[in-house]
């Protein structure tokens, strides 16, 4: 071979090899998901997120991925039980026949317990999982989880809140009741996803309101009853799709005076008006097209209730966010994937309720730290794998200090023994699961019955705490004109009309109903929540083509919804609203 051949020989074959690696580094991954065995793809940038927080490509799929997560944590079933300290009854997450100790929230933050003390030595003869089962039921674990909060304990997974009832996975609240994921709110009740709000009741999705009531996916709306999807509205009853009006009923133009006389004859204080201001926006939503999709400044998103964001996918109630992928119910998400309920974080990888951290990694419920793995309940912690009940603490393992140096060289052996043993990538050990499947929060979202969850292999309980026949007024005979409300209801038990359990009522939520003319509650809260999680959409995104202009979209309403509403791809929205 001649020189000049040899030269464009050696070239031809620095180019073949650059293209076969571009090739590769384009190419998409199919799978089986090993627990539910459906197809799921990894794409080129899945890859380079797990090459860049070195861990292998999930065998399972999002969905079940998140449904796992989910499992480990519960939000709203709360037991009266003994403090396994001091003996006291305290209101816990953890029912009596867990494992592990279980502490009063003031308990487990004194200086009388040390989590350092449980520390155990490797044994390189156990898997890694036997051996955070053994640790993690042995550390105590606070009876609820609220982080900087005062007077919050009736709720669970709050933080810097005061005053708060029945709050659960809220953050930065104030004199907020009966909520689910009320972030930066105050004086609002019944709520579930609302941020920044005041003063709002029964209201979904809705940000930056005030004396909202009975909305759903609203932004920066007041003083109005009954709206879907609108935005700079005041003063508005039953409206859909409106953009910065006043004085509208069901979409039509009203003066002050035929709003005031709408309300006057059609109090909001009889319950059946406000199902009948319900029912007619929701044909007004069969008449009007519908966004495929919610959300605003955004810039190469996909999912739902995604604001603030860039290059964040398949993702769900995201507040801001980027560079990341199947997050769900976060505040600012960064170069994140798989995280579920954690309102600031960065660099993290399978992950359950960790705020103000950055990589971390298959770990729950780590606050404010770095460098975490596999990892739960640990507060300003960094350098830590295997933790569980640390605070402050550096460079430990299995709750045992080491060294910086030593620290990294055992966590490199570690990590080389998850390997060999296939944990390594897995979110935590299935024994860590100390809730059943109607306890956890996976119910919340996943909804199954017994049979259902049974058949999958999660556990089931029969034994949630709750009342019945013990009632001591019936409904009909309470005051129907909320001036006549006042703490003698504090007094009564009532039954609910959906699930006939009891439940009864606060000075706060009495105060509150008087003040925005609203009736009393016919049923207990958990079956309030559960009626609105089931006006919001799934969790999942649906092939579906715009009713306007027919091309192909994706959006959270399922086959049967496209059906009964107009969805239109969101150019085809914004071009008919505005």
């Amino acid at each position: 071979m001649h020189q000049k051949e040899k030269k464009w020989f050696f070239v031809s074959r620095v180019i073949t090899k650059r293209f076969i690696k571009i090739e590769m580094e384009n190419k998409s991954e199919n799978k089986i998901c090993q627990n539910c065995h459906t197809e799921f793809i990894i794409e080129p940038d899945d890859f380079n997120f797990y090459e860049k927080m070195q861990v292998p490509a999930p065998e399972k799929c999002p969905d079940c991925r998140q449904q796992l997560r989910m499992l480990y944590r519960n939000f709203k079933t709360l037991y009266r039980r003994p403090s396994s300290l001091s003996g006291k009854m305290i209101i816990s997450m953890y029912d009596s026949d867990v494992l592990f100790p279980v502490y009063d929230v003031a308990e487990w933050w004194s200086d009388d317990w040390e989590g350092l003390s449980y520390g155990q030595e490797i044994d390189w003869d156990k898997t890694i999982f036997e051996q955070l089962d053994s640790l993690f039921n042995i550390v105590p674990h606070i009876c609820v989880m609220n982080t900087k909060s005062e007077n919050c304990e009736y709720s669970n997974m709050v933080i810097s809140s005061r005053n708060c009832y029945l709050n659960f996975g809220c953050v930065e609240n104030e004199n907020c009741d009966y909520g689910h994921i009320v972030w930066n709110s105050r004086d609002s009740i019944d709520n579930l996803y609302i941020y920044k709000s005041e003063a709002c009741y029964e209201c979904i999705d809705c940000i930056n309101c005030n004396n909202l009531l009975f909305s759903q996916e609203c932004e920066s709306c007041a003083e109005s009853i009954g709206l879907f999807d609108c935005k700079g509205c005041v003063n508005c009853i039953g409206c859909v799709g409106l953009i910065n009006k006043s004085y509208y009923i069901f979409n039509k133009p009203a003066n002050k005076q035929e709003y005031d006389s709408y309300l006057k004859y059609n109090p909001i204080s009889d319950n059946k008006n406000i199902i009948k201001i319900l029912e007619e926006r929701e044909k007004l939503r069969k008449e009007i097209p519908q966004r495929s999709f919610f959300g605003f400044r955004n810039n190469n998103v996909s999912g739902n209730h995604i604001y603030n964001a860039r290059n964040v996918h398949y993702s769900f109630d995201v507040k801001g966010g980027e560079n990341s992928k199947f997050c769900f119910t976060t505040r600012k998400a960064l170069d994140s994937y798989d995280a579920s309920f954690n309102p600031d974080i960065s660099e993290c990888y399978q992950i359950l309720n960790c705020t103000g951290s950055n990589k971390v990694l298959f770990s729950q419920g780590v606050i404010d730290s770095h460098d975490a793995h596999y990892s739960d309940f640990c507060y300003n912690c960094d350098n830590i794998f295997g933790c569980c009940g640390l605070r402050k603490k550096s460079h430990c393992i299995f709750n045992k200090q080491y060294s910086k140096e030593e620290y990294k060289d055992i966590l490199s052996k570690i990590i080389k023994k998850m390997k060999e043993d296939n944990e390594w990538g897995l979110f935590l050990s299935e024994k860590l699961k100390v809730f059943t499947y109607n306890e956890s929060i996976a119910n919340e979202y996943m909804p199954l019955s017994k049979e259902e969850a049974l058949n999958k292999g999660f556990g089931w309980k029969d034994t949630i705490p709750s009342t019945s026949g013990q009632e001591t007024i019936n409904f009909e005979k309470l005051p129907k004109d909320p001036k006549e409300y006042d703490e003698n209801l504090l007094k009564e038990v009532f039954a609910c009309d959906e699930c006939h359990k009891n439940y009864r009522l606060i000075s706060r939520e009495i105060a509150f109903y008087k003040r925005q003319h609203l009736s009393l509650p016919q049923k207990c809260f958990n079956c309030r929540h559960e009626n609105r999680m089931k006006l919001r959409n799934p969790r999942t995104l649906f092939d579906a083509i715009c009713t306007k202009c027919g091309k192909d979209i994706k959006t959270s309403y399922d086959q049967n919804k496209q059906k009964i509403y107009k969805i239109y791809c969101e150019e085809c929205y914004n071009k008919e609203v505005y």
